[in-house]
């Protein structure tokens, strides 16, 4: 598989996982007989630089708010931050796709959850 290749393959596995999260979060509003659903929006980060979409749930009867945001972007890294990253030194070129996931819940007692995975690509 080309690098093409993996990076459709990486950003259609974030929006599966983004559906299949949401989903899970709804179920388990629905099993304490709660109808809160997720609310989408889709957001651009500029004319050639890619975006994504957030989903956002308010105010269920377990979760107070829950984030699954999905985005996939490219750009170039700043110049300082370019010697950390392997493959951006010379021209700092990346290409990145991921979610991020954080949960809060009505009861103050259970921790909240955040996470985030991404794939990014540089010359390396």
């Amino acid at each position: 598989m080309n690098i093409e290749e993996k990076k459709n393959h990486a950003e259609k596995w974030f929006s599966y996982l983004q559906a299949q999260l949401c989903n899970q979060f709804e179920k388990i509003e629905k099993d304490s007989k709660s109808l809160k659903k997720f609310v989408s929006t889709n957001w651009f980060k500029n004319n050639k630089g890619g975006g994504g979409n957030y989903k956002i749930l308010k105010n269920g009867k377990i979760f107070d708010k829950v984030g699954v945001n999905k985005s996939t972007v490219s750009g170039v890294f700043s110049k300082k931050f370019r010697k950390n990253i392997p493959g951006a030194q010379k021209d700092g070129k990346y290409w990145a796709s991921g979610i991020s996931v954080v949960a809060h819940m009505k009861n103050p007692k259970i921790p909240a959850i955040h996470f985030n995975t991404r794939f990014i690509v540089t010359s390396k």
